[in-house]
């Protein structure tokens, strides 16, 4: 009985081992295709980190044949606008037509000045040649002191701002021509400064309508 019961006592712990052997075996199995799964999936990431790599180096040049695009059309456009008193920026990646408000209206109002119009003029003859199929938008901006003779007038400097910007629009379209579908206004007053409002040259600044060329291709 003693022999009958330590043979099985160590079969069962043959078996024990064995069994035990083969779930290690099955586990490292298991781990082995986990881990060729996991390779693969790096080795892929890493292909589509190259690829954006690549994408974003061809962006970059881009972006920068864009910029000089942008900034060759600028300097030629404010060259050919001297005497309007107009210049030109990059505004978010668009050209920009700045025009002081005061060439363009008296202190507080909104009708155009008459010297005002061949300024208009002018650049809206550069829109027809260098941009005919543009879509403009056309901005009015304040500096930020509140309105005090014509606040019976206007709520507030949004409201001037958005003014201005229409009896501009309407110059464009009714004297020089430019599409109406084209064109449309937004009146920013204070709220999008180009100078501190701290000082009377920032200020002056700030007080501007701008016509910027959305599309131009």
């Amino acid at each position: 009985m003693g022999f009958k019961s330590g043979f099985v006592r160590c079969l069962f712990l043959s078996l024990m081992v064995l069994f035990v052997g083969c779930a290690e075996l099955k586990s490292l199995r298991e781990e082995r295709i986990v881990m060729t799964q996991r390779i693969g999936e790096l080795q892929q990431e890493r292909d589509d980190l190259n690829s954006r790599y690549n994408l974003s180096e061809q962006e970059k040049a881009g972006l920068i044949e864009e910029r000089d695009r942008l900034e060759n059309a600028r300097r030629s456009m404010e060259e050919r606008l001297k005497g309007s008193g107009a210049s030109v920026r990059i505004k978010e990646g668009k050209l920009s037509v700045m025009l002081p408000s005061s060439i363009l209206f008296n202190s507080g109002q909104t009708k155009l000045k008459k010297a005002a119009k061949s300024s208009l003029t002018k650049v809206c003859n550069e829109l027809k040649k260098d941009f005919p199929n543009a879509t403009i938008r056309i901005e009015g901006h304040t500096d930020s002191d509140p309105l005090k003779r014509t606040k019976k007038v206007y709520n507030s400097n949004w409201e001037l701002s958005a003014l201005r910007a229409s009896n501009v629009l309407h110059h464009l379209v009714d004297s020089c021509r430019l599409d109406p579908k084209k064109l449309y206004i937004a009146g920013f007053g204070k709220h999008q400064p180009v100078a501190s409002n701290k000082s009377k040259e920032g200020k002056k600044k700030n007080r501007r309508v701008e016509i910027v060329i959305l599309t131009d291709r």
